[in-house]
C-alpha cells in the first residue's frame, strides 16, 4: 500500500467520533489532561504501510487537535504494525530520532498536542531493536520508553527488553505514566509510576484474539481481555487514570494473521469506564476523546489508600526468596 500526503484541499478519510467532555475548555493545567485514543485498521509490514500509518496519523491528530486534546495516543507499533517476523521488525526499526520520530514532532508543533507514538526502534549503537514508545510534547521528544516486559517467544525473538523504568512525563503539567500492552497487567509497574507521582496511565497495546505463535500453531485459548477485570482492578486500586489504545480489525503477515479486540477506553480512579470502544467503534476507525480530570471523580474509599497503605516493608516475608 502506497501513500501520499494529503493536499489541502482533500478531505479526511473517515473518522468514527465517541466523546465524553465533561466541559467545554480542555483541563487547565495541572487539573488533567483532554486525552485522544486512535483505534484503526493500518497495514503492515512493509515500508509503503510505514509510510501510509504515519500519514494516517498526521490526519487523526489534526483531528483530536479540533476537539483541543492534549495528548493524543496510538496502539502498539503503530508505525510499523505488530504482527512482524523478526526479519520484518530489524529491517522497518528507525532510531528514536528517523524520520517516523521526526513526522510526530513536526505534527506536535503544528498542533500544539502531545503524541504517545509506539514504534520499532533501532539502536544502531548497540545493533538491538527494540518495542519502544516515542512520547513528543511541543515538537520535541520528551521521553523514549522501551518495552521491559517483553510477551511470548515472538516478541523476545524479535526485540531485546529495554532495561529502565517506564517514564514519568508532565503533559499539560499533569504526570503522565507510559506502559506498554503486557506491562499494563503488572501490579508493581502501576505502583512504581503512582510512586512517582503519575495520575495517569497511558497504555499502547495489539491486543488480539486468537492469533498464530513463533512455531506457526494456533493458540489454543485467546488472549484475555485485559479491560474486563485488570485494568479496571489497576485503575481502581492505585487511584489513577488508566487508558489502553488498541488497534482494531486484522493484521495479515508472514506470520499469519491477527484479529484485534477493539477494547480501547479509559478507567477512572474508581475503576468505572470514563470512554470504552463498543461494537461501532469496532467497525470503524475510531478517535475516543475525554477528560481525565481527578477532582471530578468520586473517592474510591472513606479512608484507605492502598499506595500509601502498602506495607512495602513486610515484602521480604510475604514473598521470601528461598
Amino acid at each position: 500500500m502506497t501513500s501520499t500526503p494529503r493536499r489541502e484541499d482533500e478531505p479526511l478519510r473517515p473518522i468514527r467520533i465517541a466523546s465524553k467532555l465533561t466541559r467545554p475548555e480542555p483541563p487547565q493545567p495541572g487539573t488533567g489532561v483532554r486525552l485522544a485514543l486512535f483505534q484503526g485498521e493500518n497495514p503492515v509490514g512493509t515500508p509503503e504501510a510505514v509510510t501510509a500509518n504515519l500519514n494516517r496519523m498526521r490526519e487523526v491528530v489534526e483531528v483530536a487537535a479540533r476537539y483541543q486534546a492534549q495528548l493524543c495516543a496510538f496502539p502498539e507499533c503503530y508505525t510499523t504494525g505488530y504482527s512482524l517476523g523478526a526479519q520484518e521488525a530489524r529491517a522497518l526499526a528507525q532510531p528514536k530520532d528517523g524520520a517516523a520520530i521526526q513526522a510526530a514532532q513536526a505534527v506536535s508543533a503544528t498542533h500544539d498536542i502531545g503524541i504517545v507514538v509506539p514504534y520499532v526502534e533501532l539502536d544502531r549503537a548497540a545493533d538491538t531493536v527494540h518495542d519502544s514508545i516515542a512520547l513528543v510534547l511541543g515538537g520535541e521528544l520528551a521521553a523514549n520508553y522501551r518495552k521491559t516486559h517483553l510477551y511470548g517467544a515472538a516478541e523476545r525473538i524479535n526485540f531485546t527488553a529495554g532495561t529502565e523504568l517506564p517514564p514519568v512525563v508532565k503533559v499539560n503539567q499533569f504526570p503522565v505514566g507510559l506502559l506498554n500492552c503486557y506491562e499494563c497487567e503488572f501490579p508493581p509497574l502501576y505502583q512504581s509510576l503512582v510512586g512517582r507521582g503519575a495520575r495517569l496511565v497511558v497504555g499502547p497495546t495489539a491486543a488480539d484474539h486468537h492469533f498464530t505463535l513463533h512455531d506457526g500453531n494456533p493458540t489454543q485459548v485467546p488472549y484475555p481481555d485485559a479491560t474486563e477485570h485488570i485494568i479496571p482492578a489497576m485503575a481502581s486500586v492505585w487511584r489513577v487514570f488508566v487508558a489502553y489504545v488498541n488497534r482494531r480489525g486484522w493484521e495479515t503477515s508472514e506470520r499469519g494473521q491477527w484479529q484485534y479486540r477493539g477494547n480501547s477506553g479509559v478507567w477512572a480512579p474508581d475503576g468505572t469506564p470514563m470512554i470504552a470502544a463498543g461494537p461501532e467503534e469496532r467497525s470503524d476507525d475510531t478517535l475516543l476523546v475525554t477528560d481525565c480530570v481527578p477532582d471530578e471523580v468520586a473517592p474510591f474509599s472513606p479512608e484507605g489508600d492502598h499506595f500509601s497503605d502498602n506495607r512495602v516493608a513486610l515484602q521480604e516475608k510475604l514473598l521470601p526468596t528461598t
